[in-house]
């Protein structure tokens, strides 16, 4: 039987920054679902955190797989919008920025959502909300 390659490759050694790859392998039952239990697995790395979602290589996820992915999202919104301080999304072409667009106006995720065009953009935005999340810290 050929091994199920990941549909996503999450990387903790930086927390609280938690960076997501989307390999570009085709969503199945199995590799998507391991997928949304490593993302439900999230915040129990980090009391807060950000997650950088590398999308560039990410290709057609079938109408069951969002569906699933949306269940997911509403089931974990109130964990997320507690921990999550954002979500920063690198999406370099113009369809994949529209689609993210499309996608939250019609269902808001329950953190900030920052949409950027490469690695580099990721991290200076990254660099900028750690530092509010620290002066918000002080101020309390």
């Amino acid at each position: 039987m050929k091994e199920q390659k990941p549909y996503g490759i999450f990387d903790y050694s930086e927390l609280p920054i938690v960076k997501i790859e989307i390999t570009g392998e085709n969503a199945t039952d199995e590799n998507f679902s391991t997928y949304l239990k490593e993302m439900a697995s999230v915040p129990n790395k980090a009391e807060r955190y950000i997650t950088i979602l590398d999308g560039r290589k990410a290709s057609y996820l079938a109408a069951k797989y969002r569906i699933m992915q949306g269940k997911y999202i509403e089931n974990n919104k109130e964990r997320t919008e507690k921990q999550s301080i954002a979500a920063i999304f690198i999406a370099p072409s113009f369809l994949q920025k529209t689609i993210l667009k499309a996608i939250f106006l019609v269902k808001p995720y329950p953190s900030p959502v920052f949409i950027v065009n490469n690695n580099e953009e990721a991290l200076i935005k990254t660099t900028q909300l750690l530092e509010e999340e620290k002066r918000n810290q002080d101020n309390k």
